[in-house]
């Protein structure tokens, strides 16, 4: 236990992983390792969940107790240090059912026999020297989310957690509500090469039933995205950090467009289809009176795609409940991008989208509509308007109009 108990203080002093790095964890000395139980005695009951058509393994590896429904969650070995953006949304049981609430860029590290959910310090960087480079990591440090212990090692090799302590009960910790958490019940638990996909049902704080989801990928690697710099004479939405490296600058904020990765197929070309289109899906919930409408809508931006080269930069799917046409896919998975309908009289639309942090890259984007927003713009054309119109008209004029 000397042994055991030297190498842990050694490990607690090592600095933390960098976020964007792919990490390798320090092997656990066989000492600790043997006091962990054997996966049959913790996951006996546990059946696997296999989301993949192949039976490939998934992002994670889950398992499942029917009887109690509980989640465990298997990391992968050498995830230490890997960059995680954990999106989640209110899916049921509130009036922006539906609209993102946001995302969280975090990483897994481990520390003995527990495991540390940690956010990394993005807000404040520095492209300086050697002595600012030291000066920075004294002062800006990672941030822990959450910890949780190792409950042993899996069948792959890597620590195994409980899921449903992470993201049912620890919910306030990603959505900043509260949440009868311990009447939550598994919607869904699925997890395929590149992403998790996880739902729980539960009493929101005001009773009413809701559905928590969490889509969580990983991020791209950096150096596959050029960030671009904003401009403030164009008007665009921005991802922003600080940048301490140089005290002589007048404005130490370095601004980065958010906007998605689009590249012509063949460059050579004057026009070109793109390397890989955007793709958007109209939700199923959308009224057949109007899809034929957000279809075009949509498509409408193509033509300013085209002015820079770009031909059928977006592509349009009709999901469609009748037919089962794209049913496989859900509105929160960060996987897919959506256009939403509801009918909770909001009277706007609203086009939240997650990016990369460090770069700006959309990664996914859901649009939500509202049949106010709609019924809105009608009675204003039909009601409104006319009113305002025949506001100063004296009767005889009204007499004739309506003559």
């Amino acid at each position: 236990m000397l042994l055991a108990t030297s190498i842990a203080m050694l490990a607690a002093a090592l600095p933390h992983p960098h976020p964007t790095a792919m990490v390798s964890s320090l092997p656990l000395p066989a000492v600790l390792l043997s006091e962990l139980p054997p996966f049959e005695d913790v996951a006996g009951e546990y059946e696997p969940i296999i989301s993949t058509a192949d039976g490939s393994s998934g992002f994670w590896s889950l398992y499942r107790d029917p009887e109690s429904d509980h989640l465990l969650i298997e990391l992968p070995p050498g995830s230490e240090g890997q960059g995680l953006l954990v999106a989640f949304t209110i899916a049921r049981g509130t009036i922006q059912a539906g609209v993102q609430m946001g995302d969280q860029y975090l990483y897994w590290t481990r520390l003995r026999d527990r495991i540390l959910l940690m956010h990394p310090n993005i807000a404040v960087l520095t492209s300086g020297d050697f002595e600012s480079q030291q000066g920075h990591e004294r002062v800006f440090t990672d941030q822990l989310v959450m910890d949780l212990p190792v409950l042993c090692e899996g069948p792959g090799g890597g620590p195994v957690i409980d899921g449903t302590a992470l993201f049912l009960h620890g919910a306030s910790q990603f959505t900043g509500r509260g949440a009868r958490s311990d009447l939550g019940t598994i919607a869904k638990a699925k997890s395929f090469p590149g992403n998790v996909e996880l739902a729980f049902d539960l009493p929101l704080a005001d009773g009413r039933m809701g559905r928590i989801y969490y889509s969580i990928r990983g991020v791209p690697e950096e150096g596959n995205y050029e960030p671009r710099l904003a401009d403030h004479r164009i008007g665009y939405f921005t991802t922003t950090h600080k940048d301490i490296g140089d005290p002589s600058v007048d404005d130490p904020w370095v601004r980065y467009v958010t906007r998605w990765r689009l590249e012509k197929a063949d460059p050579s070309l004057k026009t070109s289809p793109p390397k890989e289109p955007i793709v958007f899906y109209l939700e199923h919930t959308i009224p057949v009176r109007y899809r034929r409408w957000v279809r075009e809508g949509v498509l409408e931006w193509n033509r300013a795609f085209e002015q820079i080269g770009i031909v059928n930069a977006i592509e349009v799917y009709q999901q469609d409940a009748r037919t089962g046409a794209h049913m496989d896919k859900d509105p929160e998975d960060a996987r897919y991008n959506f256009i939403l309908w509801t009918n909770s009289s909001m009277g706007f639309a609203i086009g939240p989208s997650r990016i990369d942090p460090r770069t700006g890259q959309i990664l996914d984007a859901d649009i939500v509509m509202d049949e106010g927003f709609i019924s809105g713009w009608v009675n204003a054309w039909k009601k409104l308007l006319p009113e305002v119109a025949m506001e100063n008209f004296d009767a005889a004029t009204r007499q004739w109009l309506s003559s």
